[in-house]
Parts: structure tokens; sequence; C-alpha cells
């Protein structure tokens, strides 16, 4: 389920059921996928669109949040394949298994512990022309009411522009959460600089606001650079070593890998 502006969505196997809670009634209901054994896995919503996954595929689909209407289709299988190669995959195939919106992106977590994150973009968005005062502004009449909804925008997104992490998880990617929050200190990166070509010295408070920590969960860590080369030791283990063995496979544990994104990247 996700909230959709003043309504509710619902994936129910192959079906999406819009919800109206206020009156604890079904408004829509549409297939997700032309295939009627699909089961919807995850939906995330920006603007006037929502992105649905489908449980085990890689194509990730964008309805429209007020028509319902589907507008996108995207794969990442082989944008992954061409990123990794399938040695890296081993024999799995990729399928979405973690699905969040943050900071003007998509990002995707897969079946093979793959983390991806795609920027978004209003390509429908109409401009003014020189000289003209404003554009354009959509509006969304409700069927059930006299309530109208004026259009945001809707989050297009190209593989073209995608960023794959090569840092990631054993196995499955199990969520994506995110948080306002800063790590890395705002004097020790790029990030330092958001507020330095204006010459405007922000309060620390304000660039922890602008900053926000994206954090996916998952079973195991690994560098697809290194592959499972980096979870393995070169070195004989001796017996004193061998006895905390549990406690050194630190690859194998639980892991929460963390993003710092500045809000001038979002």
């Amino acid at each position: 389920m996700t909230v959709v502006h003043d309504k509710v969505w619902c994936g129910f196997r192959n079906k999406i059921y819009v919800v109206q809670p206020k009156a604890m009634k079904i408004e829509k209901s549409f297939d997700a996928h032309p295939r009627k054994e699909s089961q919807v896995r995850q939906l995330a919503w920006d603007g006037d669109g929502i992105w649905v996954s489908i449980r085990l595929d890689s194509t990730l689909r964008l309805f429209h949040a007020h028509t319902h209407q589907h507008l996108q289709d995207v794969d990442i299988e082989p944008y992954v394949s061409k990123m990794l190669g399938t040695g890296k995959l081993g024999f799995s195939f990729v399928r979405i298994t973690a699905l969040m919106v943050s900071c003007n992106r998509l990002w995707v977590g897969t079946g093979n512990g793959v983390i991806i994150s795609i920027p978004l973009t209003d390509t429908n968005k109409v401009t003014a022309g020189p000289g003209k005062p404003g554009g354009v502004i959509r509006v969304y009449g409700d069927e059930n009411s006299d309530k109208v909804t004026a259009g945001t925008s809707v989050p297009f997104c190209s593989m073209a522009h995608a960023q794959l992490c090569f840092h990631g998880h054993r196995d499955a990617v199990k969520f994506f959460t995110a948080v306002p929050g800063q790590v890395i200190p705002s004097g020790a990166g790029g990030a330092a600089e958001v507020g330095s070509d204006k010459g405007v010295e922000e309060h620390p408070q304000q660039q922890q606001e602008r900053s926000v920590l994206v954090m996916s969960g998952g079973e195991g860590y690994i560098d697809f650079r290194m592959g499972d080369e980096a979870g393995e030791t070169e070195e004989p283990l001796d017996e004193h070593t061998l006895k905390l063995q549990p406690f050194l496979a630190k690859a194998e544990r639980s892991h929460l890998i963390v993003w710092q994104v500045m809000g001038s990247q979002a």
C-alpha cells in the first residue's frame, strides 16, 4: 500500500485498488500488468505518478495518480547485466525486491543485492514561453465529488541516467528508508560548497536539514568490483582466529548501507 494524495493505493495479486479512506470505499480498480498471473510487489508515489514493481519481474511500471493511465515501462535487467556482467550475478535472474522515492530519485533494490538510483524528470512539463507570465496548469476533477486538484510533476525516468552502486548485499535488498541527517561533516567534502557559490554561510542545522541519509537493508555485504573475493581471507587462520570466526564473518551479517545525499542533488 501507499498514500497517493488523499487516496490509498493497494496492490493485491494483479490488481491495484484506489481506496478513499474517509468513505471506506473502493473508487477504482485496474490491472497492474497485462500478464494475468502477475502480482504487485511494491508501490512508490511521487507527484502525479506511482511506480509499481511486479513480483519476480525486472520491469517497473509507471501509472498516473489521477487518470490511472499506464505511462512508462522501465526494465532494469539489461542495465544491471551490462554494468556487472552475468558472471557477477550468477545464474539468478534480476527481480525487484525493494523500491522507494527519495531525493528526486527512484531507488531500486534487486534480489541479487544490487542497488540502483535513477533520477526522476518531469518530461511532460509545460513551461511558459518568452515574455509570458506563466505556464499551463493541468487540473484533474474527481468523478465522485466537485473537488478539483491541480496537477504536479509526473516522475518519468530513464535508465540512461541511472547510477549503480558497487556496494551491495549478498542476498536480496529487503528495504529502503530515508531520514534527514548528516554523517559526513559539511567541511569534509564537496557537499560543503553547496552554499559557498552564493557567498552565503549556512547554519549547521540548515545544512543538516538539506542532507538526507538513504539506507538499504539486506543480508550480507559485497563490493561488486571485487566480487566474493572481498569476503574471503587470504591468509590461513590460526586456532585463536577460528574461535572468533563467527564474529569476524562480517560479509555474511545483516547490513545497512547508508548514502548521504545533499539537498542540491534532489
